[in-house]
Formats: structure tokens, sequence, C-alpha cells
């Protein structure tokens, strides 16, 4: 697929999201002006600037799908376009943390849905991997892996999700992941008690568990 065609299905799926970054759908309108595209939905839409206020600009994008004969997506589809979106940012070296942020924040606002837990668990690896050296999220990852490993978990991802390819294991795969859940204090207090040792990150990894 084309950076075009993630955009376009990114677009369509603005209505389900009460953080979409409107500023995309204004940057597609202009992209649609240059193209020749000079309908007065896609003026109207291109002509917004930051602060964009949802309200008032998701109208206009509504419009120029309806003028181009295309259809808004429903919650499921929504989901899948948004994470595609963020993983082809990934694979293309834009933007890399930045994007998983937002497919971590897309994990949260989806009751952590199975799909999207490792993303989850990446983005807390990375930030203890940097903060204490340490990391009780993604095992096997470090600060030298973490950024492939996440592309591999990237394409992972888009092949099952979204070129339906899975292996039979897909089904129990899925039910672990569902049921993964963050570090328990407990298992960490035991691993932090060597990383201690190693290093003086005790006292800093102990006040955040208790702040969670």
């Amino acid at each position: 697929m084309t950076d075009e065609h993630h955009i376009l299905r990114l677009i369509q799926s603005h209505k389900e999201f009460d953080h979409f970054d409107y500023s995309k759908a204004v940057d597609w309108a202009i992209d649609l002006i240059r193209q020749g595209n000079e309908t007065d939905n896609v003026l109207m839409l291109a002509s917004f600037s930051k602060p964009i206020d949802r309200f008032e600009i998701s109208p206009y994008v509504t419009n120029v799908l309806n003028d181009l004969g295309l259809e808004e997506l429903d919650y499921k589809s929504a989901v899948i376009a948004q994470t595609h979106y963020h993983l082809n940012e990934i694979l293309n070296e834009r933007e890399i943390r930045k994007n998983l942020k937002s497919l971590y924040q897309l994990c949260e606002e989806n009751d952590f849905e199975s799909g999207l837990m490792t993303f989850y668990m990446i983005y807390h690896g990375w930030d203890e991997l940097e903060e204490l050296g340490v990391n009780y999220y993604f095992e096997g990852a470090d600060l030298n892996n973490i950024e492939e490993e996440l592309k591999k978990e990237a394409r992972k991802w888009i092949d099952k999700y979204v070129h339906g390819n899975e292996d039979e294991s897909g089904e129990q795969q899925r039910t672990e992941e569902k049921e993964k859940t963050l570090p328990t204090t407990t298992a960490i207090s035991k691993r932090a008690d060597s990383a201690k040792r190693n290093n003086n990150t005790f006292k800093k990894l102990w006040l955040r568990l208790i702040g969670k």
C-alpha cells in the first residue's frame, strides 16, 4: 500500500476517535488541491489552521469524503486503519517514538485490546530502558535492539490484521495477549533486588511502582 492510501484510510476513520489529529486532514486537503481537486469542500477544509476545533472541521472532512464517493469507517475498521497508519510510519522511519506513543494510547482507549498489547508493552519497555537501564515489559529487548523488535512486531501485525495471514496458533496467541498484564509488583520487586546490586535505580523503580 502507498502512503497516500494509508492517509486516506486514516482520514476515513476520523469520526471514531475523540483525539483525532485533524491537521492531517488539512494536509490531505492541500494535497488534493495540488492534484487539481478544488471543490468548495476541499478548499474549506484546506483553509483550517491550528488550533483546530474538531466539531467545526469534522463536517467538512465528511463532505470531502462524500465528494470523493468514500465512506467513513466503522469503529473496528477505524482501529485497524489507525494502527496500520502508525505502523507504516514506524517502518518508514518517521517519528518512531511519537507513533509508538499513539499506539500505546490507542491500546488504552480500546480497553487493552489484545492486538495492540504488544505495542503497549514495547512503549513502556523502551521508557524503562532509558530511565532505569532495565526492562520488565518486553522480554529480550534492550536499547540496542528494541527499535528492530518494534519493527518486527509491526510487520507481524500488518501480516496478521491487514493481510489475514495467521498460523494455527493464532487463536491461542490472541488469548495469551488478551490475558497479558503489566508486571506485578511482586515480580518486579524480586527482579529489582538484582537491579539494585548492579546500579542505584532501585529506589526510583520502587517509587514508580507505588505510584501505579
